[in-house]
């Protein structure tokens, strides 16, 4: 004969039910805490002893039946450009921290290819988020924050970085105020023959704050510009590039580097080449990456506020998800000069 085994639910996956009678709370609070909610008055000693409970049973949200009973998904959507840097993976590091503290993960797409190729946001779109924060997008920011009351009415978005739209919530990073700090350091040393390093394939060879601080400022000193161009950030290409002026005598004085990953990959390229960094070539980068202070010649750089920018801007962005009512929140924050050997001379 054969019989039958019914596991009772107990021996099974923890409900949320469970976790209400471990803690000794209705469901309805399990669901508000574990949904993230901030916007009720429930106390953070309730809020504890859910999360407390949670923990302990190994209780895990279903997403697919959170969504239809809460119009929520748990997904941020990060935007931005999937072109490689350290900073950027920075970025996203400190934002993945900020909402480890919370229910919600990070759905991270490259919107900035997309629009340049298509003006589209159909694909983005796709993905469904409680809410969009869009980082350092200069090509498509603009464009979806005139158009977010059309496309996406019922998502909040915040704009972070370098490029924010000021018709949304944004927390921005006055860089150009960085740039024009750090090229006022560098004129200050006294070196007058400064060279702007980027990849030509990028915008920011002739515009953004980086290149109109720098020509702003030899511009105001009566000095010659000059731009090392490569085609795009590798270690290779950069050393091509310095290479071809060694070798014809036209090394300056100065490199404004448009990042640090630049600035890095140079100071090891100028080492090979027997030029002194910081006393043949002073080299200034941007962002502030850890890398930049352990080099050989540690790098001048302006580093970017990136705890406080991520953590305010899910601070503007939660405000939005729990009142769709609430006003949009603004704040630039200034980055840095952090001065280094790599200028010292």
């Amino acid at each position: 004969m054969y019989r039958t085994r019914v596991q009772s639910r107990s021996a099974g996956r923890p409900t949320r039910d469970d976790v209400a009678k471990h803690a000794n709370i209705s469901g309805a609070t399990v669901s508000r805490v574990l949904s993230g909610r901030t916007d009720l008055s429930i106390s953070p000693e309730t809020r504890a002893r859910v999360l407390e409970a949670a923990e302990k049973l190994g209780y895990r949200p279903n997403p697919a039946a959170r969504a239809l009973t809460s119009g929520r998904t748990g997904l941020v959507g990060l935007w931005m450009s999937f072109d490689y840097s350290r900073y950027r993976g920075q970025v996203v590091d400190h934002l993945r921290t900020v909402l480890s503290q919370t229910e919600l993960a990070l759905a991270v797409t490259d919107v900035d290819k997309e629009y340049t190729t298509v003006h589209s946001f159909d694909r983005p779109l796709r993905v469904p988020v409680d809410g969009i924060i869009a980082f350092d997008n200069s090509a498509s920011i603009e464009a979806f924050a005139r158009e977010h009351d059309r496309l996406a009415p019922n998502i909040p978005f915040v704009s972070m970085g370098a490029y924010w739209s000021e018709a949304q919530s944004f927390v921005g990073v006055d860089l150009r105020a960085g740039a024009d700090e750090a090229m006022e350091h560098l004129l200050s040393t006294g070196r007058r023959r400064i060279s702007y390093m980027a990849p030509w394939t990028s915008d920011l060879i002739d515009s953004g704050p980086r290149y109109e601080a720098y020509i702003g400022k030899m511009g105001a000193a009566g000095l010659p510009t000059s731009t090392i161009a490569f085609e795009r950030v590798s270690y290779a290409l950069i050393k091509e590039a310095l290479v071809q002026r060694h070798d014809a005598g036209t090394l300056p004085e100065a490199i404004l580097c448009m990042n640090d990953d630049v600035a890095i990959a140079a100071s090891y390229v100028l080492e090979g080449l027997g030029v002194k960094t910081g006393q043949d070539v002073a080299l200034v980068g941007f962002d502030g990456i850890e890398e930049t202070e352990h080099c050989p010649c540690p790098i001048t750089t302006v580093r970017q506020p990136v705890e406080e920018m991520c953590s305010l801007t899910y601070q503007f962005l939660q405000s939005q998800m729990n009142d769709s009512t609430a006003p949009p929140r603004q704040r630039i924050l200034k980055p840095e000069l952090v001065i280094r050997e790599s200028t010292r001379g």
